[in-house]
């Protein structure tokens, strides 16, 4: 790292802040603060979608991917496709015509307080552990880049975050996110540019090793149920995961209800599916020429893990420039997913707890046309807290990044492991209460409850022996399935937990 590429990095967390800084000027509600007033453009909302799952993870794994399968990785947009589909056409217009902050403020509607509060504290359970482990990930790139001593990147990553996050709220959110996918399409630019410049011959020599060594086939047509580069397996298992991140993750939700109509809505998760296939297809490609540039250049050292690729050849081969531009990528695709997990866990525990059980404007939720009675001094009041939330848990996230680093212990192998443990049964919870109206707060609440415990003990014991990525597609349904069966036992749901609230009843779903 010369002057050059310290100066490209300063400009652009200098320029981040400054849309905090500029953002946190618009800051009068909650409603601006946690949906930007619906008034944010979709295209900018669409970007931002893709964003804040496009972690530096993703931005370094994706070169490891393609030096290592070459374009097999991405089947896995069509599961994304599949995901985003059945968002647009089973949840989107509840979340944007009910007039939603959280996506767990429908299941009050729909169900009980209980059965929104145990959906809300499975996400914040979830991102909670997730961030930590986003925060270790992208300040050990950062570290191992720049030569900055790994507490040093976690602090500064952790603070320039939580800085602009808790400045600016959705809005800043929402924009840096424009502004760091941006980024990390130029960072891959300059890494494709200096691996084709690296070889004579070029491209088409690069290109042309790749195809001898198998490394161009898209798509694999085989059953493997444990394979995410098989199609079948990356359509369906990983399709419904998708469904289940897109659906009930408030870190998506929060996009959507930001927009001002449902039609704003389907083009920008239509935008965010495109832009990050995308961004996907880039990050393979630069890992597809780094194959070809390594076996003209010697190889990698036989230690390097496939998310060390990228580093290893930012460190060695790219030119002054081009290395801060890539650093800068990295960078911004760390705080993409770290600044969004950190607004959706203000968020919900404000809207789903502090508003919800303790705020005076807190209001009867079984009514889908109550509009929340606010006051000046509540929203203030509520304001404080989202951001003081923001601050607490940016603390938190950087003291589990020093524990991480500490122990050595990987929160994100934990994660990918048993987040459909939560994500397939809350699934599963939106879906009752979205396509069948039979099914009452006790059948939802305590169904849900149920599949998590049989899937946990099945898993344990043995009788479960079907692959990680197929957890969410048996949970999902196994949890309606106990819903409904519990809900025979019971009452018919009272009309004003369904009326507007699912499909079945046309005349009075939103429009």
């Amino acid at each position: 790292m010369g002057i050059l590429d310290w100066a490209i990095v300063l400009a652009y967390g200098l320029v981040v802040v400054g849309i905090g800084i500029v953002a946190n000027r618009r800051q009068t509600s909650t409603d601006e603060y946690f949906r930007g007033s619906r008034q944010l453009p979709w295209w900018a909302i669409g970007f931002s979608i893709i964003a804040t799952s496009f972690s530096a993870a993703a931005l370094l794994g994706g070169p490891g991917e393609g030096y290592n399968n070459g374009f097999l990785y991405l089947q896995l947009q069509l599961g994304d496709l599949l995901g985003y589909g059945l968002v647009i056409a089973l949840f989107l217009p509840f979340f944007i015509q009910l007039n939603l902050t959280t996506a767990y403020e429908y299941l009050e509607k729909r169900f009980d307080a209980k059965t929104r509060s145990f959906g809300s504290l499975c996400f914040l359970l979830f991102v909670i552990a997730r961030l930590g482990g986003l925060l270790y990930a992208a300040s050990l790139v950062v570290a191992t880049v720049t030569g900055l001593p790994l507490a040093w990147a976690i602090l500064l990553v952790g603070i320039v975050s939580i800085a602009y996050t808790v400045a600016g709220g959705i809005a800043a959110v929402v924009w840096t996110d424009v502004l760091q996918f941006a980024m990390i399409f130029v960072g891959l630019a300059a890494g494709i540019g200096a691996a084709v410049a690296g070889v004579e011959g070029g491209l088409g020599r690069l290109w042309q090793m790749a195809a001898e060594a198998n490394k161009l086939a898209v798509v694999n047509l085989s059953w493997e149920p444990a394979s995410i580069y098989s199609l079948p397996t990356a359509l369906f298992a990983y399709g419904i995961l998708a469904f289940a991140v897109a659906g009930t993750n408030q870190q998506s939700v929060q996009r959507y209800v930001s927009c001002d109509s449902v039609a704003a809505g389907q083009k920008a998760i239509l935008l965010g599916w495109f832009s990050g296939m995308v961004g996907v297809a880039g990050t393979l490609l630069l890992g597809v020429l780094l194959f070809g540039f390594y076996r003209i250049n010697g190889g990698l050292p036989a230690d390097t893990p496939g998310d060390g690729i990228l580093p290893h050849f930012i460190v060695n081969y790219v030119p002054p420039g081009a290395s801060g531009i890539l650093v800068a990528a990295i960078f911004a695709a760390a705080m993409s997913s770290i600044d969004s997990a950190l607004h959706a866990l203000a968020t919900c525990m404000t809207v789903d707890f502090y508003d919800r059980y303790f705020s005076p404007r807190n209001k009867p939720q079984n009514d889908p046309q109550t509009d929340p009675q606010t006051d000046p001094q509540d929203e203030t009041r509520s304001l404080r807290v989202a951001q003081g939330l923001i601050i607490v848990w940016g603390i938190v996230g950087i003291i589990a990044a020093f524990y991480v680093a500490n122990t050595g212990r990987n929160l994100l192998a934990f994660l990918i492991e048993y987040a459909p443990l939560s994500l397939g049964p809350l699934l599963g919870l939106f879906l009752m209460g979205v396509l069948i109206p039979r099914i009452n707060a006790t059948g939802a609440f305590y169904g849900t409850v149920a599949a998590i415990m049989l899937v946990i003990v099945g898993t344990q014991t043995g009788w479960f022996t079907f692959p990680g990525i197929w957890r969410s597609a048996i949970t999902a349904p196994l949890a309606v399935g106990l819903g409904w069966v519990i809900s025979l036992l019971g009452d018919v749901p009272p009309a004003r937990s369904t009326k507007g609230l699912t499909w079945r009843e046309w005349g009075d779903r939103p429009h």
